[in-house]
């Protein structure tokens, strides 16, 4: 890979889109510095729907997409990093934890096109916020009502940490925006966090922790005033 000073990666819904007008800024933004940062997407949302609403909202084609709640990640030619695929198989049983959770009342499996190889996701209210299981695995709660269960290797901040490896980047040089339970980890990852007006409750305590700003704007402005924040 081509190796970069530095990295923005962002979350897609009510994170990155939102607010035309402030897109557009950020988009310029990327453009003036695309010698020294590259620009990534972490979402929740599979590889050929996020490349659509990227589409639909004229977002320039990322650098790299982490998609399906981190237990994927492509190049900006839509190639699959095989060797995340084979680190994040490491004693992933999805067919037992699937069977495991039928027993729940609450939870109810999302359609076919929301899962995934190495994610199994359901809707669930929240008496499943703090779910443990009694498996090797990582168990995300969003948005009130989102829960994805990932190999225990695979994770937006996982998949952060593999990604700047890959590009010999430390954290220090590594910026992330999110705006719901599946980007705190990502937002708590060594790097520099932005955490849009517009966020969900969950990632309430996160506030006062080092690195991670809390911006006033929404959407795409809140990225902004992160950067700026951070003198990016």
């Amino acid at each position: 890979m081509e190796v970069s000073h530095r990295i923005i990666i962002s979350d897609i819904d009510n994170t990155l889109l939102g607010d035309t007008k402030a897109l557009g800024e950020f988009i310029n933004y990327l453009k003036k510095n695309r010698d020294s940062i590259k620009f990534g997407i972490a979402t929740g949302r599979h590889l050929e729907s996020a490349i659509a609403v990227l589409e639909q909202w004229q977002v320039p084609t990322p650098d790299f997409f982490i998609t399906a709640v981190g237990s994927q990640i492509h190049n900006a030619t839509k190639e699959a990093d095989e060797n995340w695929l084979k680190h994040i198989d490491y004693c992933w049983k999805p067919d037992e934890i699937r069977d495991y959770l039928s027993q729940f009342k609450g939870l109810s499996l999302q359609p076919d096109i929301n899962q995934g190889e190495f994610k199994i996701s359901y809707f669930a209210d929240q008496n499943f916020e703090k779910l443990e299981l009694p498996y090797a695995a990582n168990v995300i709660y969003s948005h009130g009502e989102f829960l994805d269960i990932l190999p225990v290797r695979a994770s937006k901040g996982l998949a952060v940490s593999y990604l700047a490896k890959s590009l010999s980047l430390p954290m220090t040089q590594v910026m992330v925006a999110g705006d719901s339970g599946n980007d705190a980890e990502m937002l708590t990852n060594d790097g520099l966090g932005i955490v849009v007006g517009n966020y969900s409750n969950e990632l309430e305590n996160l506030k006062n922790k080092k690195g991670i700003y809390f911006a006033q704007n929404n959407y795409a402005a809140g990225i902004l005033e992160g950067i700026k924040h951070f003198d990016w």
